[in-house]
């Protein structure tokens, strides 16, 4: 009856505190994080103070500060409600639980040296490689064993219990030192030979290695248990627990629980400390029977006087809780229905808003994959486009490293290539619409030029507030670099790298259509090379390929800029000469074309001769359609080929009209 009297009386005070928490003020008090310093004060300061900052950062209406405390200190600082969360290892959570109500909110999971996930630790037993006569259990009968505090599960109560399942009562048959916190302090008296063996948790021995406190190979492991990645002599527990004091407001306790659990694995305020996040809180009731099988504090007394002697000194009192506990009975359980509906309605959306946290975990997860892993380029600015992260991709596609990316902006990757007007239309579409989209010449590095197909996107707070600029892109240099090809392939001559008919045919139209707006003449001009056959067939195809080459350099450098010529057969050439008003005009070009082809052609230490046979028409007196003046200039090319070839003829309509319909 007075275990139910007290199952009431603690329900009905959570319900009044949850009440009473709804109505606290707006200030902004400080809540107080107790660590338990299983190294250094200062070192567990240095490790936790992120957690601190990041917590107060998520939940602006409380500033959060470490307390890095010895178990005494710890403990006296519980017993006077100087703390509003715990953070210790679960047997003294166990204890805190018992004597002060703590109450268990997520469990950490460490991080190894090696960088492996860790949610389990255990005890590890050490004594000096010289110790010869050390080297099983059984050998520490009767040695004196350094131990950080009877309430250490992974500095002594993990060893003392595998000790006592191999028949070893340590506690009788040794001699126990407790040093207190930090574990160092073990170490190092093993290491003077102050101790024969000593006790520790699992993970210190290998962070002195690495801080070059101590030498590995000074120290060996009793009964050794691998399968763990650290050093382990003794089973598995869960670790650490973080907790909330009683007296912390239910509302601030569900806050940082969420907090925690959102904290991203791996991040930058975890590394401090060694660990990668956090996760629901495991079952420690395993740690508590075996305290109480140990009969450790707080289950360390019983008590002394009969249920007779409680009645005898304390018999009115008893009688009055009785009456007052029937009568609070009688209330409770006329309304006991509503209250476990209540209860049982809590208990549901609590179990939903677990699965929601688990989930919005798993998708942090995912996304924090995509971001990683993704084969483009992802770069993510603040609202003044300050660079804040990058990914993998990013490092390898521009050459910079996250370390020399992140408080840069995006300008360091301008090439120079693209006008300020270009920058203006850009950044006006991302602060109209939102984002752009679209191809743009960066700058490695190493100074290296690359096209990239960019993405940029902005996202908003609830309010529109723009909180981050998000930049998305693929190198496409190569894409581009193939369009170009295919581009020049399907315009150019492949041998002489002129223009092709499909080239001169637009570039003639341009042409025309320049001398019909300046209401001037333009010149159509056909070459066919004379005695080329020839070339061919004494020499062979690859002469005469050379041959047309070193033609189409010297018809080159006689042409005007404003000129255009393709290749269009096989020794076939044409040319559009633009802005003349008469044969006058175009008389002398036409004769350095003939004269130059008239020089010898040197080819694998042979000389050639070869001439040219040309006929030009005029634009728009001989036809104002391309197609009409290539026709006209190919009639009058023939009849130079009829007059003894190597000379110029112009179109005549009355002449050769006929012939070319």
């Amino acid at each position: 009856m007075i275990k139910t009297l007290f199952t009431i009386f603690f329900i009905v005070n959570i319900l009044f505190v949850s009440c009473w928490g709804q109505s606290e003020s707006n200030g902004k008090p400080t809540a107080v994080i107790g660590v338990l310093a299983f190294r250094s004060k200062a070192d567990t300061l240095k490790e936790w103070q992120p957690l601190a900052a990041y917590l107060s950062t998520k939940i602006p209406t409380h500033r959060f500060s470490i307390r890095p405390l010895t178990y005494a200190e710890f403990n006296e600082a519980a017993a006077a409600d100087k703390l509003d969360f715990m953070f210790t290892n679960p047997e003294h959570y166990i204890y805190l639980s018992a004597k002060y109500g703590a109450s268990r909110m997520a469990t950490l999971i460490r991080a190894n040296i090696g960088g492996e996930e860790l949610t389990q630790f255990g005890g590890v037993i050490i004594a000096r490689s010289d110790r010869k006569e050390i080297q099983t259990l059984s050998d520490l009968r009767g040695k004196n064993i350094a131990a950080v505090d009877e309430l250490s599960l992974g500095g002594y109560l993990a060893q003392r219990v595998l000790l006592k399942e191999n028949g070893i009562d340590i506690v009788e048959e040794s001699s126990v030192q407790f040093t207190d916190m930090p574990h160092d302090k073990v170490v190092y008296i093993v290491e003077s030979g102050s101790a024969d063996a000593g006790f520790i948790r699992t993970g210190v021995l290998e962070k002195m290695v690495k801080e070059g406190k101590i030498d590995r190979h000074d120290f060996k492991i009793i009964h050794r248990i691998g399968n763990f990645p650290q050093a382990l002599s003794t089973p598995l527990y869960p670790e650490w627990p973080f907790a909330s004091s009683k007296k912390t407001d239910r509302y601030l306790a569900n806050k940082v629980a969420i907090a925690l659990l959102n904290l991203p694995y791996g991040s930058e305020v975890t590394k401090t400390a060694g660990y990668y996040g956090w996760n629901i809180p495991l079952s420690y009731e395993d740690i508590r029977m075996m305290m109480q099988e140990l009969r450790l504090k707080p289950y360390d007394t019983a008590p002394e006087f009969s249920l007779s002697d409680v009645i005898q000194r304390y018999g009115l009192i008893v009688i009055v809780l009785l009456s007052v506990g029937i009568a609070l009975l009688i209330f409770l359980f006329a309304n006991m229905r509503g209250l476990a509906n209540r209860l049982r309605f809590k208990s549901e959306s609590l179990e939903k808003q677990m699965a929601l946290i688990q989930e919005h975990e798993k998708s942090l997860r995912r996304a924090a994959g995509v971001f990683h892993n993704s084969r483009e380029g992802i770069v993510i600015t603040d609202p003044n486009k300050i660079i804040i992260e990058v990914n993998e991709a990013f490092c390898e596609l521009t050459g910079y490293t996250r370390e020399e990316s992140i408080g840069q902006k995006p300008l360091i990757l301008r090439s120079g290539t693209h006008d300020k007007e270009f920058y203006d239309q850009l950044d006006e579409a991302i602060n109209t619409t939102g984002t752009w989209r679209g191809e743009i010449w960066n700058k490695k590095r190493n100074g290296e030029l690359y096209a990239e197909f960019l993405r940029i996107d902005t996202v908003r707070g609830k309010n529109g507030e723009v909180e981050n600029y998000i930049g998305i892109f693929s190198d496409i240099t190569e894409h581009k670099q193939r369009q170009e090809q295919l581009h020049h392939m399907a315009n150019y001559d492949p041998l002489t790298n002129l223009p092709n008919r499909h080239l001169f045919m637009t570039l003639a139209e341009q042409i025309l259509s320049f001398s019909k707006r300046k209401k001037s003449k333009a010149v159509v001009s056909f070459l066919d090379l004379d005695g080329f056959k020839n070339v061919n067939d004494e020499y062979g195809h690859d002469v005469g390929d050379n041959v047309l080459r070193q033609v189409s350099h010297r018809l080159e450098k006689e042409l005007r800029q404003s000129d255009a010529i393709a290749r269009i057969g096989g020794d076939e050439f044409v040319i559009v000469f633009c802005d003349v008003n008469s044969i006058a005009d175009v008389q002398p070009l036409l004769e350095r074309i003939l004269n130059t082809l008239r020089e010898p052609f040197l080819v694998n230490g042979n000389l050639m001769n070869i001439g040219v046979s040309i006929g030009a028409a005029f634009y728009p007196d001989h036809g104002e359609e391309i197609e009409s003046l290539v026709r006209h200039a190919d009639a009058a090319m023939y009849r130079s080929k009829e007059n003894g070839r190597n000379r110029i003829t112009y179109f005549d309509q009355e002449k050769m009209g006929r012939d070319v319909l």
